[in-house]
């Protein structure tokens, strides 16, 4: 390959961009390569990503069904065990009794980063991944609180370990959640599925009383390009088949109109199960 055909390809391979556009197709590709979720840490975003929240505090609402829970908790989808860890911390402040926890992340890598954050706080962490048609391994009517954050659930396992009385809280991002990365990239929606009637529906299905359900819509935006390609990296399922080389041209526009706003949609769903 001649000088003049290296040049070529490599203005096809970005788009077209040339000069100052080059340097940020280098720190672009370099900040895609390097986001590599560990645990559920977005903490590299710091400074460079501004999140609205929900109007209500899930985190506080589990936080007091902690406390009430006298036979056992569940955490499905602890992700590293940083959040399970941060409440237990919070009840130990309290000199609270906590409840007896079990845990359990679906993702392998994440299964020991959870088992070493929360031995120290005698919770054991299970593998279990509902979307692989996994059976909880727990006994029918052993927990009295499950918990579930942006994790994948059965409804029907859900029930099946809840003894009569216990309580189900969840929080999930909805399915059409971040629909300008979806447009900008042509990506497909993965969850379609997960709406927040849908899984209501799903619970009454299994014999569960519905007590709260509300939906929220609310903002996040990016710095620039690199913290949105960086986020991209963190949580792909946005955007399966991203390259940055394929975007370069859409990637440049949006970071010269930085910052960059995505729309993010969440729900809730607490359930007793009669």
């Amino acid at each position: 390959m001649t000088i003049g055909d290296r040049q070529q390809h490599s203005q096809q391979l970005s788009g077209g961009l040339h000069g100052a556009d080059h340097d940020l197709l280098e720190r672009l590709n370099a900040a895609h390569a390097e986001a590599q979720m560990v645990g559920w840490d977005f903490s590299r975003l710091d400074g460079a990503l501004i999140s609205d929240s929900p109007w209500w505090d899930f985190e506080t609402d589990c936080l007091q069904a902690l406390r009430d829970s006298r036979i056992g908790a569940l955490d499905l989808g602890t992700g590293g065990g940083e959040r399970l860890s941060a409440l237990l911390e919070s009840l130990s402040q309290e000199s609270a009794q906590p409840p007896v926890v079990v845990a359990t992340e679906g993702w392998p890598p994440n299964v020991p980063l959870a088992r070493a954050q929360l031995a120290p706080r005698h919770v054991a962490v299970l593998q279990y991944d509902s979307d692989a048609d996994d059976v909880l391994g727990l006994p029918d009517q052993c927990q009295d609180l499950v918990m579930s954050r942006h994790e994948s659930y059965d409804a029907a396992e859900v029930a099946r370990v809840l003894a009569p009385g216990g309580r189900f809280l969840t929080q999930q991002v909805d399915g059409f959640d971040a629909p300008q990365i979806h447009e900008w990239f042509g990506s497909e929606y993965t969850h379609p599925d997960v709406t927040v009637d849908a899984h209501a529906e799903a619970l009454r299905e299994v014999g569960m009383r519905i007590d709260q359900v509300d939906h929220w819509e609310g903002s996040m935006q990016f710095k620039d390009a690199v913290a949105l390609v960086t986020y991209i990296g963190l949580v792909p399922w946005d955007a399966p088949d991203f390259t940055v080389q394929a975007h370069a041209q859409r990637l440049s526009e949006l970071n010269a109109a930085a910052p960059i706003t995505v729309t993010q949609r969440r729900f809730r769903v607490y359930a007793t199960k009669e």
